[in-house]
């Protein structure tokens, strides 16, 4: 079974990035409470500190349990800013210490750079230099102490930024391979993982589930004379045929299962209507050829069940495609 956290699912990007947000403003929390615990700067006020400590705490909490998934984007963003915005009031409420002071703002850029777009922590920069420079400037700090933002910014800018090109790489990467476990590379298709699972959660509704099985005749043949890259392109326009047999506002599923055989999953389609649709299929494979002028011909399984064993409803379907395969002439098997 899969986690699902805060309002959605756990690879839902928003959900991860306002539990992620949640988390943060959650440790910080309970960490401005360990503060109180240490040595002290002047200037510290303790019931400040522990106010802002308990407002980081309770919307870190609530932040962790919210639909992200349904809540804006501006929405989300518009934590950056107002972390910061505490932050600085931390930060004087703290007694101006500088270690203390740039922290917590690091906490932001690490957000921003593992969980938001690239872009955002330059976006952010102005919110940064006002929520840094306020107190400062409130406190009548010197220039010196002013121009440490000169070496806070950049930092922080330069964290955020290459987190967040390191992140998209890493999601590009992910994506890649989820779309390599669940699709054939040559036709686009869905694999046979996908063609599996789909079956067996058809296969447990009361309603008829339909397997149309494919297999061409003498694909070999157009592989050994033509080369394989004449037969790729044979399956390319098979695989083209199987989507243009798909009906429209249902789930019908075509798939590539291995070399040249394929299957389509009609939910929800009865004997006749499944024939109707094999008939046509096989009509549309007649009128396609090889590179080299050869038809293409493809042999057509059917097999439909209610509440049947997914494994015997394939096999079902495998039978009566090699059983219509046997009922042609032998010309047409090797063609």
């Amino acid at each position: 079974m899969r986690r699902v956290v805060a309002g959605g699912r756990a690879d839902n990007p928003a959900v991860v990035s306002g539990f992620t947000l949640g988390l943060l403003f959650t440790l910080a929390g309970i960490y401005t409470f360990v503060t109180m615990l240490l040595p002290t700067p002047a200037g510290f006020q303790p019931a400040s500190v522990a106010l802002i400590a308990v407002v980081a705490l309770v919307w870190g909490l609530v932040a962790m349990v919210l639909p992200w998934a349904r809540i804006p984007h501006l929405l989300r963003l518009a934590n950056g800013p107002a972390a910061m915005a505490v932050i600085a009031l931390h930060n004087i409420a703290a007694g101006q210490d500088a270690y203390r002071y740039t922290m917590f703002f690091f906490l932001v850029f690490l957000w921003a750079g593992l969980c938001e777009a690239r872009g955002l922590s330059l976006k952010m920069s102005p919110f940064l230099a006002v929520a840094y420079l306020g107190p400062l400037l409130a406190d009548g700090k010197s220039a010196a102490d002013l121009a440490s933002i000169s070496y806070a910014l950049p930092i922080y800018l330069a964290v955020g930024e290459v987190l967040a090109w390191r992140t998209e790489r890493m999601r590009r990467l992910q994506r890649r391979l989820q779309q390599l476990a669940h699709q054939d590379p040559l036709t686009g298709l869905p694999n046979r993982t996908v063609f599996t699972s789909a079956l067996h959660e058809h296969c447990a509704r009361p309603e008829p589930v339909a397997v149309l099985f494919l297999d061409l005749d003498g694909f070999k043949q157009i592989n050994d004379r033509l080369g394989h890259a004449a037969g790729d392109q044979v399956l390319v326009q098979v695989s083209a045929a199987l989507r243009a047999h798909t009906r429209p506002g249902y789930a019908d599923l075509p798939c590539r299962l291995a070399g040249d055989e394929f299957v389509l999953l009609l939910p929800n389609t009865d004997l006749p209507t499944a024939r109707a649709v094999a008939d046509h299929l096989e009509h549309r494979l007649n009128q396609l050829h090889a590179a080299d002028g050869t038809p293409v011909h493809g042999s057509v399984g059917v097999a439909v069940g209610t509440g049947m064993d997914a494994e015997d409803l394939i096999a079902a379907a495998d039978h009566a495609m090699y059983t219509a395969k046997k009922a042609k002439p032998v010309s047409r098997r090797a063609a």
